[in-house]
């Protein structure tokens, strides 16, 4: 497994949406495969949503989901052994465990590490406690772990083994009311990733704006010849019109290059950011005819800073769900 995190706090589950999706966008190597993603409900009840091929943006997620406090998942290539919930194990008022690597191997006693750690929060084991111990018993285990508890409480590890590995990142995000932690490993990727998963994710516990963002064209949207490259958005993060110093992409009737990297991004006439992703989508002689009933079509906005414009903030809308 390539890629796991988990959170609690208010909008946890679109903290790991969007940590995963972003991995999807910024990063190169097993994503955008099989992802599992789970939340502690207001019951305490496990709730599960996965899919063998495409990623996050494939599960169709409740909104109540999206605002759940607790939240986990688990992401890497595309078809896995089933079922995809043995990745990411949960138990009703107890507690969830992702993590990365091969969290499911069998320890010392052949009971799979996830599960282990899983029954010793079942014990009430703190989950720092519980994964320490777990993984001091099998250090030459191929396995990192993130476990969450029903009361919140987050801890995590790698293995000996995986700790020695030049492929993997970790990031931590934490205040009085909100915590996130992910893990990763054998992801390219440009600049700090790990970091900029947690920012992304971050933005969405703490409800205030950081330097990487989401950003999704949701509905038809024009696009105008101009002499650079710029994206105009709302304060939600909706992208509302593209403009290409490409001669050729208005007139475009196929699949391109609709938002090059590193076009301006504008919010209320003033520059916020640059794209660190693009979009490549059909395009339709000046527009993306994008369907009501498609998933938005994400991309990524590095935030910046000049003399004449500050970054601004967006509230969230990630479901990639219907939109209206």
């Amino acid at each position: 497994m390539t890629l796991g995190v988990a959170a609690r706090g208010e909008n946890a589950g679109a903290a790991v949406q969007a940590a995963i999706l972003g991995a999807e966008l910024l990063g190169r190597g097993a994503i955008g495969g099989f992802a599992v993603f789970a939340i502690l409900d207001d019951q305490g009840h496990v709730q599960y949503r996965t899919t063998q091929r495409g990623g996050i943006g494939k599960l169709d997620l409740p909104q109540d989901w999206i605002r759940a406090r607790y939240a986990a998942a688990i992401s890497s290539g595309p078809d896995r052994p089933e079922p995809l919930e043995q990745f990411l194990p949960g138990m009703n008022k107890v507690g969830l465990v992702t993590g990365h690597r091969l969290p499911n191997t069998p320890d010392i006693h052949g009971t799979p590490l996830n599960q282990a750690v899983l029954a010793r929060l079942a014990e009430g084991e703190a989950p720092q406690d519980a994964i320490d111990a777990a993984l001091s018993r099998c250090p030459e285990i191929d396995a990192g772990l993130i476990a969450i508890d029903a009361s919140g409480r987050i801890g995590f590890g790698n293995s000996a083994r995986v700790a020695r590995r030049a492929d993997c990142g970790a990031a931590e995000r934490r205040s009085d009311s909100a915590h996130i932690v992910l893990l990763h490993n054998s992801i390219l990727s440009a600049g700090p990733f790990a970091e900029k998963l947690a920012d992304l994710a971050w933005s969405h516990l703490a409800g205030t704006p950081t330097s990487t963002r989401l950003l999704f064209v949701r509905q038809r949207t024009p696009i105008h010849l101009s002499t650079r490259d710029r994206v105009h958005v709302t304060a939600d993060g909706t992208i509302t019109a593209i403009e290409s110093a490409n001669l050729r992409l208005q007139a475009a009737h196929r699949r391109a290059t609709a938002i090059y990297l590193g076009s301006e991004i504008w919010q209320d006439g003033q520059l916020i950011g640059r794209a660190a992703t693009e979009l490549l989508a059909e395009t339709a002689e000046g527009w993306l005819p994008k369907e009501a009933e498609s998933p938005p079509m994400p991309i990524v906005m590095e935030a910046v800073r000049t003399s004449d414009s500050t970054p601004q903030p967006f509230s969230s809308r990630l479901k990639r769900g219907r939109t209206h």
